[in-house]
């Protein structure tokens, strides 16, 4: 799917996990903020998807080695051990905050995600999207802030975004490197192409009113429980 819709799909994960998950309203809201950015990690694997171009050279050239060491576009970064390798990188980031290896991954994986996803969402564009998330990324590792919920939001928007995949005719190498074989979740007639109209006239609109249905639930679950009983009386 497009960047767009990975964002969109991660901020839904991000709020109906914290839900799940019972954390407070502050913290299902950077879960949520965390999760859609997250959810556009597999594409590191591509130059020109979101992430590669948040960053310019940077993240281009970070996308160019990933691209070289995985295999290429939805292989290792879109199967079960890539899913595993980015969590199991984003908690150690996260518990060895103090060490300088650990602060470069933790700025590195703060950056390259707040900026794809504030320019997914076309919520900033640019040098904006980029200063905002250099700042973030900075506030994060000098003060630590949710820190546990970084690795909660990188194992679900990666898994968000390979379902996401999933969807379409392309379908994702699960079990790769042991097998090539491309899993789909929907059955060949109803898969579509990214970028087509299924997918903007369809699963955006969904991703949408989802996201605004769990942000009420998240600011006021009786107010929505009530009127989601008068609706359905």
């Amino acid at each position: 799917m497009l960047g767009h819709s990975h964002a969109l799909s991660g901020g839904v994960t991000g709020l109906a996990t914290g839900l799940f998950l019972q954390f407070s309203f502050p913290q299902t809201v950077a879960l949520a903020g965390f999760t859609a950015g997250m959810a556009l990690l597999p594409d590191l694997d591509k130059c020109g998807s979101s992430p590669a171009r948040c960053l310019g050279f940077l993240s281009e050239a970070v996308a160019w080695i990933i691209g070289r060491l995985t295999g290429g576009h939805r292989h290792l970064t879109h199967s079960l051990l890539g899913i595993a390798g980015f969590t199991a990188l984003a908690w150690y980031s996260c518990q060895y905050r103090h060490d300088w290896i650990g602060k470069a991954g933790l700025a590195l994986l703060m950056t390259l995600t707040v900026s794809a996803g504030l320019e997914a969402l076309r919520v900033a564009r640019s040098h904006t999207a980029d200063l905002i998330g250099i700042a973030i990324a900075s506030w994060e590792v000098w003060y630590g802030y949710g820190l546990r919920l970084i690795p909660i939001a990188v194992f679900a928007g990666c898994c968000t975004h390979v379902a996401g995949d999933m969807l379409t005719d392309s379908g994702c190498m699960l079990l790769y490197p042991l097998s090539a074989h491309r899993y789909h979740l929907l059955p060949e007639p109803l898969a579509f192409t990214t970028g087509t109209r299924p997918e903007l006239l369809v699963v955006d609109p969904l991703l949408t009113g989802a996201l605004v249905l769990l942000t009420g639930w998240a600011v006021d679950p009786a107010f929505v429980a009530a009127h989601w009983r008068a609706v359905a009386g």
